[in-house]
């Protein structure tokens, strides 16, 4: 094991994110993991990411997948004995993520395929991020394994209706596109 990497303007950045102060306001008590509904699949849970983060642990921050799993599902905001918006302190990470060169990685492939199909389509149709998602990985042969291995689910969730091979536009994805463009100038994100 290495030494330990501790960069201590790393929290700073942080804070300084919109909604990246109310980290100082944890209080490590669990109730954003244990109301948690993709729990089993974060690495770490919200409040040691935000241990992390606190001790300046960039690379280790950077490298956990909770910002990712998570659902945006607001079962921790409600539970967080102070409030802390922890939905908007994830999305906020995804965003550091991504301006901060790591934009690189599968999940970055992931967060911008997902983005293109939505101001595409206006909807987001799974068979199609993934598959796009494969591609921009330069894994065709990856995409046609990973196909193959999950057909038994793909026909079932086309039998019911629940999975669309090739989902149609909404009508006024112009406007959507727009309302999308706006929120992000006046947030200062860009895609």
């Amino acid at each position: 094991m290495g030494p330990l990497l501790y960069d201590c303007g790393f929290a700073r950045e942080i804070y300084a994110l919109e909604d990246g102060a109310q980290i100082k306001r944890c209080m490590q008590c669990g109730a954003c993991a244990v109301s948690c509904a993709s729990r089993q699949e974060m690495e770490p849970s919200p409040r040691g990411l935000f241990s992390l983060i606190r001790a300046g642990r960039k690379e280790d921050v950077l490298n956990a997948n909770t910002f990712w799993v998570c659902t945006s599902c607001c079962a921790c905001r409600v539970r967080c004995p102070r409030g802390i918006d922890i939905l908007g302190v994830m999305h906020e990470l995804q965003y550091y993520y991504l301006k901060s060169g790591h934009g690189t990685g599968s999940r970055a492939v992931f967060h911008r395929t997902f983005w293109q199909e939505l101001r595409s389509r206006g909807r987001i149709g799974e068979a199609g991020v993934m598959l796009r998602c494969w591609l921009k990985e330069g894994a065709l042969t990856r995409a046609v394994l990973m196909s193959l291995e999950m057909k038994g689910t793909g026909l079932n969730l086309l039998r019911h209706r629940r999975l669309s091979l090739f989902p149609r536009k909404i009508k006024g994805l112009t406007g959507l596109n727009r309302i999308i463009d706006k929120a992000m100038a006046q947030q200062g994100y860009r895609e």
